[in-house]
């Protein structure tokens, strides 16, 4: 399944084609051979291509950026690299209020008409104007974006350094004609889409969606002319056809894949596991008692860490050692010595019990902890297909039982999940944080509740409901921080990491892993760890930039 890690700032400049291939991105050669690839199981197609429908085809399998592209790349493996994309540059001005992009000229639509400043501002605009179609996050425009010749000029009631990346390299341009050819762009159904992305869509099935490539690419010609994505129900069903050499490109936890995928072929069959977020028990804080801090201090001091990464993820991913949420070691820069090793990597039913008699909890007959006759009893909702973290939900299920906590387990379809998850239809949920090499990026998407909605409409983050002026008003402070400055970001980060570590609004659980298996028997020119030039998983945003870095073997 999908992980994803957005991280960096930077602002650079470049003019036109020549200088983005000075940035890395070269027309491929070799061009005529299919590329398949996959980042997310058990997903049911739907002929929709919509990048603003969190339940649309593309967003599920996180390919929409085949199609539609952003105006800027990130490298998320390293901060302060950034390459131009539809912008060719970007300037803050008013104190991080006001955002200026310079808009890159000799693009086009795949319609063949020109891609224009006035497409940028509507995009920006549409969104701020029907929050559900807000996918990528970015924040409220405080007047709608302006056209300024070649410019386009955002601005915001706050400073907004710290959503940068969400701003530039996660919201995808769309046609300035998108808003008014669907009246309900966020649930609108999208069969032919128009992008600016390397690829055009050639057909859909239930079974594979196959693109070809877009012969007017601004960006050049692509190694591989096709791209097939096929549809797996589980990780087993994804390891098996890499096995057989049917699937060239994956982005899931596949167990013990050095024995059926790397040593069939080392010269050709690799993996690169790149750190990528903190992976949490997500908490409906709308339910008691998981709204009890001390209940959500016992749960976490029940989960036995290392069963999860041992068992769940084949050793693949560490076991969090800190409960501010921060990923470690990547951003120990950040962290207040209170909060380091915080963390016990196995359960400690002592200290279970020890918190919940202070919570005026008592051992029921049946064996389970409870207080007024209610006992602490939730379901942790997980796709079945996402096989390790189903696997982690059976581990804590079990553990938590053994501790007098009835936590079981609630094994859905991905598309329920996913649906489930922006609704807050879940008691608890498995979710990968979304990364950040400052930790702006994963606090926000925890605890922003502008970006959440109330139980029964969609959220686009903060799926647990977790409602704070106090952390509101501390986000705004941490987005207002130049993250060049790391005694500032880590001042500003310290009062959220407290939340994170004595509310827990989420429990970290392990830090993961940006998948990444890859064949290089028909393209090289993947990511590796010598060369961590984006992050490696086939997946929005940044798949544009991978697949015309890629060579033909």
């Amino acid at each position: 399944m999908l992980r994803k890690a957005i991280i960096a700032f930077t602002a650079t400049s470049c003019l036109m084609l020549g200088l983005v291939m000075s940035a890395g991105v070269t027309p491929a050669s070799g061009a005529g051979t299919t590329l398949t690839l996959e980042n997310n199981t058990g997903v049911t197609f739907t002929d929709n291509f919509n990048p603003v429908d969190s339940n649309s085809f593309c967003k599920e399998m996180s390919v929409c950026s085949l199609v539609y592209e952003p105006l800027y790349q990130f490298d998320s493996l390293k901060a302060g690299v950034s390459y131009p994309w539809l912008a060719s540059a970007y300037a803050w001005s008013n104190g991080g209020k006001t955002l200026t992009f310079t808009i890159r000229s000799g693009v086009k639509w795949s319609d063949g008409s020109a891609f224009t400043p006035a497409d940028v501002a509507a995009t920006f605009n549409m969104v701020n104007t029907v929050p559900a179609a807000n996918v990528a996050g970015i924040p409220a425009l405080a007047s709608p974006a302006t056209v300024s010749g070649n410019t386009v000029v955002l601005k915001y009631a706050s400073s907004e350094y710290s959503n940068i990346v969400a701003i530039a390299g996660t919201q995808l341009m769309l046609p300035a004609s998108f808003a008014t050819t669907y009246s309900t762009p966020a649930t609108a159904t999208v069969t032919a889409p128009v992008g600016t992305g390397p690829y055009l869509v050639d057909n859909y099935s239930a079974q594979l969606v196959s693109y070809k490539a877009n012969p007017n690419y601004w960006g050049g010609t692509p190694a591989a002319s096709e791209i097939n994505v096929p549809s797996y129900a589980s990780n087993t069903d994804a390891a098996t056809a890499l096995s057989s050499g049917q699937l060239q490109w994956a982005g899931n936890d596949i167990a013990n894949v050095n024995a059926i995928f790397v040593n069939k072929n080392k010269a050709t069959n690799h993996t690169y596991f790149a750190p990528g977020s903190t992976v949490t028990l997500e908490l409906n804080m709308t339910k008691a008692p998981l709204s009890d801090p001390k209940v959500a201090a016992a749960i976490s001091a029940g989960i036995n860490r290392s069963q999860l990464s041992i068992k769940g993820e084949t050793g693949y991913e560490a076991p969090a050692t800190s409960l501010s949420g921060l990923i470690i070691p990547n951003q120990n820069g950040y962290l207040d010595s209170a909060y380091k090793n915080d963390i016990k990597p196995t359960g400690q039913p002592k200290t279970v019990k020890t918190i919940l008699k202070s919570d005026g909890y008592k051992m029921a007959k049946n064996g389970f902890w409870e207080k007024n006759g209610k006992e602490i009893k939730f379901s942790i909702q997980d796709p079945i297909a996402y096989s390790d973290y189903y696997a982690d939900a059976q581990l804590i299920s079990s553990e938590l039982k053994a501790d007098g906590i009835n936590a079981t387990v609630d094994g859905v379809q991905a598309s329920a999940w996913y649906t489930n998850s922006a609704l807050g239809n879940f008691t608890t949920i498995i979710h990968w944080g979304n990364g950040g090499t400052d930790p702006y990026t994963q606090f926000d998407n925890w605890l922003d509740y502008n970006n959440s909605a109330p139980i029964g409409k969609s959220a686009n983050a903060d799926f647990g409901r977790y409602h704070n002026a106090k952390v509101q008003s501390e986000l705004a402070k941490l987005a207002a921080t130049d993250p060049s400055n790391t005694a500032a970001v880590k001042a500003a980060s310290i009062p959220l990491e407290k939340v994170i570590a004595t509310t827990l609004p989420v429990i970290p659980l392990l830090y993961g892993a940006d998948w990444d298996e890859y064949s290089t028997a028909s393209f090289t020119g993947f990511v590796t760890a010598a060369n961590p030039y984006m992050d490696p998983s086939p997946s929005d945003p940044e798949l544009p930039y991978i697949l015309m870095k890629l060579k033909a073997s």
